[in-house]
């Protein structure tokens, strides 16, 4: 009988612990929502060829570790080059056009000032005939040569100086042809430039597919690259939308990953999405039957990390994690998030 009673005891000793177990769970679970329907996403950098052309080197591999502006391949320059060359030679005689024209110009202003000269002595000339003529001092011949001679200098003066304003309208158009060579040239430069096919960030390179001696299209991908660090790499949780109550940006938040269960990351609640999974998926469902069933959703919510726990980059995309928010601290949005956040969106 004894013993009955104390493997009675052991059970209801047993039930109440796990009453206890359970209670503070739940009492945890309110105050510390969680989820394991998360993982991790980032930044995919995909890295293409601006020109068409031959690949000559490709000088990375796959998951290889790259920096920001290290060269990822190489196309043959030479088409490119000749086309610099051509932009160098057609600037260089749009050049020689130009001081040609300038120098056009300075002989028919010097022109235009020796008519000027000429018809001021050819004035003087017809004043003076023209009071010897009214005296009777000298005969009409003379005066009759004077006045021909004062409109020759008038005409050959408006002569000279619509020779003049011609010149110089052609300098008009050969500085606006040498600026276009220039233009040109530039953009044979840049389009020579294009040639090194360099990283747009520090990251991982993945899904490479250049080869030495491929033949690529404009916006053709040749790799992508993965930063591991900083902003380009999150936590993406989907919680209930009944634990939706108490999250708040700014809030702290823990995580492992299924690759470390023991390890610890630490980061914040950064933003909640402006919808849930539902509300943007490729077919959406349609609740206006009569065949209606409720089904909990869910609400990304973004989880920034902490850079000092993933000092070492071993998060990875696409990996599960436990993501567990502590509703009970005191939000703090770090200061860099907020100087974003004041921005607008970065993307």
């Amino acid at each position: 009988m004894l013993r009955k009673w104390i493997s009675f005891a052991v059970i209801v000793l047993v039930l109440a612990s796990i009453a206890v177990a359970g209670y503070r769970y739940w009492q945890h679970s309110q105050v510390h929502p969680n989820t394991e329907d998360a993982y991790v996403s980032g930044d995919v950098f995909s890295v293409a060829s601006r020109i068409s052309g031959t690949l000559l080197t490709v000088d990375i591999g796959e998951n290889q570790a790259v920096t920001q502006g290290q060269v990822i391949a190489i196309l043959d320059p030479r088409d490119y080059e000749a086309q610099v060359q051509q932009a160098k030679a057609a600037l260089d005689e749009a050049r020689s056009a130009l001081a040609t024209n300038r120098a056009q110009i300075a002989q028919a202003s010097a022109k235009a000032d020796a008519d000027a000269s000429k018809l001021e002595l050819a004035r003087i000339n017809l004043q003076r005939f023209a009071e010897l003529y009214k005296r009777n001092s000298a005969p009409k011949q003379p005066y009759d040569n004077a006045v021909a001679a004062e409109h020759v200098a008038v005409a050959d003066l408006a002569a000279s100086q619509k020779a003049l304003a011609a010149v110089q309208a052609n300098l008009t158009v050969a500085e606006q042809h040498a600026k276009l060579q220039e233009t040109r040239l530039a953009n044979a430069d840049l389009t020579r430039s294009y040639c090194t096919i360099v990283s747009p960030v520090a990251g991982i390179v993945s899904r490479k597919s250049a080869q030495v001696g491929q033949v690529v299209a404009p916006g053709q991908p040749l790799c992508a690259v993965v930063p591991l660090e900083g902003e380009h790499i999150w936590v993406e949780a989907n919680f209930k939308e009944t634990e939706l109550r108490r999250i708040r940006v700014g809030l702290p938040a823990t995580f492992h990953t299924d690759v470390e269960p023991d390890r610890e990351y630490r980061g914040w609640v950064a933003s909640l999405s402006a919808g849930t999974g539902a509300a943007f998926s490729l077919l959406p469902p349609e609740n206006a039957t009569g065949n209606w069933v409720k089904i909990v959703q869910r609400l990304p919510v973004r989880i920034a990390i902490d850079p000092g726990s993933n000092s070492d980059q071993s998060l990875r995309l696409g990996l599960s994690v436990h993501v567990e928010v502590d509703t009970l601290a005191k939000a703090r949005v770090p200061a860099a998030v907020r100087t974003t956040a004041n921005q607008g969106p970065a993307r």
